[in-house]
């Protein structure tokens, strides 16, 4: 482990500090006097001397301040530190220097810009090589920590929770390693990270209830066709409608028979009987022919029908599968718009050079100090150098975001021709049967046009005229037999088409029970959808587990809280420490407090090897204060007016 030690720190018109010198030695150290008596100016000269900074982090100014809180001109604030740096001692100091100009015509100087000098044993050191030589040492942000025991807590609870989370090193994939129960995940994420599974299953757990709330009113639709179908129909059986069919035919025989000795009148009886046989003869030709052509339509009808419905559904399809094409497409074109516009400001970024009027100083026209102008080129290529990452950032998280969206379009594009086809087949299919349908009910004849009907009515004809002149005046009740027949005739066509529609109920029923079965598997396919994101809130759980078994594992006193799980099954990111059961930062009393801070720089003084000068302020609060692997330097509150200086 990296140790640093402070032997001696000096003060000179720092803050409200006109000279002090404070000489540990190596050793823990109480420094005690009252309020306001400079007791954490220590601690901010400590770490202005290193960044620049105070104890909260950030920027200071040391001048001193007069009774109206203005800066007292003519005085160099000054710290001097002697370190211990793994055996190694080194002196460090920083003077602020005040400069000042006198502008071209004027005769009194004016202020400038105030400038820093740097020396490391004696040699006078730049900017950037002072930051470099801390830079060797650890990271400016980790030092900042480590020397004030309050800085951890104080800082924002995700970058809190981002250090604790990294001194574990447990991966996802360690985790699923180290229990049985969490095995099946490397099988069912494949290629896929845990969040983003997480999100592939919300999308298809989300179609799925789309789809599996819209069926029943689907299969609420066919079963009320069926039922509707089915009340047109009524109760009779296709066997009860096929005998009302034989009975209207024989009440067609009967009447036909009264009609035909109604024109027979007072013919021969040899006359009637052969028109009554001929007429009788034709009836029967007449329905064999009805029967046949019937038969050979309805089945094709019902077969057209049915491809129509499939065509439907295909196009149904297809359409909904082009409506998603094209809404990624829009999201594509706008992120590619979004690139071109990003690609230019990089352009913009890159191009960006130094404005080099900035070296002089717009007040007296003189080119500025050079320490000056190279802290400002410094933070301007800084700036553009992180302006240019965050692009580059950007710039690569939208192109992977634009590979996806491609991958998206070929997919609904691939899964659009494959419909496409489909529909294609299906609409040829619907042709060839309508087709058919067509030519067969084209190529029909009449009944009336066969040659049939001819032959026999010409014998009809015949027999007619042998009778015509003995038959009397009959044609009232004549035209009322004929009336009846027609009625009969037409309730023989109405029960004739109910059969057909009784035929076409079992298309009712397959399609209603395709849709049963759909639901069935879409229900299966969502259990097993809920059943992954059970086994990817199981490992959650388990992270959530080992992630702070681990990290307060490390500590003494402190406990950390990582995690919130919500009432949903969720998972909540927090970072709450605790001391026995006690929120840190509500109800927890100054001493404790300042004891868990106290562990928590322990702990991570092992976790980065590195063990610095820690300044604890308020320890006056502390009946015993926590051990620490480092030197401690107590900030306490008495009564005596002056810094008073004990050493261990």
């Amino acid at each position: 482990m990296k140790k640093i030690i402070l032997n001696n720190l000096f003060l000179k018109n720092f803050k409200g500090i006109e000279n002090f010198n404070f000489e540990p030695f190596g050793s823990n150290a109480v420094v005690s006097g009252q309020n306001g008596s400079g007791k954490t100016t220590l601690a901010d000269a400590l770490l202005w001397l290193l960044f620049g900074k105070d104890t909260r982090g950030a920027k200071l100014n040391p001048k001193p301040l007069d009774m109206n809180n203005n800066e007292k001109l003519g005085l160099e604030p000054t710290v001097e530190a002697v370190l211990v740096i793994d055996g190694s001692e080194v002196n460090l100091k920083r003077v602020q220097e005040e400069k000042w100009n006198t502008p071209r015509g004027q005769l009194e100087k004016v202020r400038g810009s105030d400038t820093t000098k740097y020396t490391i044993d004696g040699v006078p050191t730049m900017e950037k090589e002072w930051k470099a030589y801390f830079e060797k040492i650890s990271a400016e942000n980790i030092l900042q920590m480590l020397f004030d025991s309050t800085f951890f807590m104080k800082m924002n609870w995700k970058n809190r929770r981002e250090i604790l989370v990294n001194m574990t090193g447990l991966s996802d994939d360690e985790i699923i390693a180290k229990d049985p129960d969490l095995k099946g995940i490397t099988k069912i994420i494949k290629e896929h990270s845990i969040d983003d599974y997480r999100k592939i299953l919300a999308s298809q757990k989300k179609e799925l209830k789309r789809k599996i709330d819209g069926l029943p009113a689907r299969i609420q639709e066919v079963t009320d066709m069926f039922a509707k179908a089915k009340a047109d129909i009524g109760d009779l059986s296709s066997e009860e409608i096929q005998e009302q069919v034989f009975e209207y035919e024989a009440d067609v025989s009967n009447l036909q028979n009264k009609l035909n000795s109604y024109a027979a009148g007072s013919a021969s009886l040899d006359f009637q009987q052969e028109l009554s046989s001929l007429k009788v003869k034709l009836s029967e030709a007449q329905s064999a022919y009805l029967s046949s052509t019937n038969m050979e339509t309805r089945s094709l009808q019902d077969d057209l029908n049915k491809q129509q419905r499939i065509v439907n559904e295909i196009r149904s399809l297809r359409d909904e599968e082009e409506n998603k094409k094209d809404k990624v497409i829009k999201q594509f074109y706008d992120l590619e718009h979004f690139l071109a516009e990003h690609r230019n400001k990089y352009r913009i970024l890159k191009e960006m050079t130094f404005n080099e009027h900035q070296k002089v100083c717009p007040t007296c026209a003189q080119e500025l100090p050079a320490d000056q102008i190279e802290e400002m080129v410094s933070n301007f290529n800084e700036q553009k150098a992180t302006d240019m990452e965050t692009n580059i950032a950007e710039g690569k998280a939208a192109k992977e975001k634009l590979l996806a969206y491609k991958a998206t379009i070929a997919n609904h594009e691939k899964e659009t021709v494959r419909l496409e086809k489909s529909l294609s087949e299906a609409e040829e299919t619907l042709n060839k049967i309508n087709a058919e349908l067509i030519f067969i009910q084209g190529s029909t004849k009449k009944f009336e046009d066969t040659s049939q009907f001819k032959k026999i009515q010409d014998q009809i004809n015949i027999a007619q005229q042998k009778i015509l002149n003995d038959t009397s005046d009959t044609a009232a009740e004549e035209q009322e037999l004929e009336e009846q027949i027609r009625q009969k005739r037409v309730l023989i066509a109405e029960a004739q088409a109910t059969f057909q529609r009784m035929a076409s109920l079992s298309d009712y029923e397959d399609r209603i029970e395709e849709l049963k079965q759909e639901d069935s598997k879409l229900k299966a396919q969502n259990q097993d959808v809920e059943r992954y994101l059970f086994l990817l809130d199981e490992f959650t759980r388990k992270k959530v587990k080992y992630l702070e078994e681990s990290i307060n594992s490390k500590f003494e006193l402190v406990k950390f809280k990582l995690f919130n799980i919500l009432k949903n099954g969720g998972i909540e990111e927090v970072c709450e420490a605790t001391y026995s059961g006690i929120e840190y930062g509500t109800s927890l009393n100054t001493g404790a407090r300042i004891n868990c801070d106290l562990d928590i720089i322990n702990t991570l003084s092992k976790e980065f090897g590195l063990s610095v000068p820690v300044f604890v302020d308020n320890t006056e609060s502390v009946n015993d204060l926590h051990p620490i692997d480092s030197q401690m330097i107590e900030l306490r509150v008495t009564k005596n007016k002056n810094l008073k200086v004990e050493v261990a």
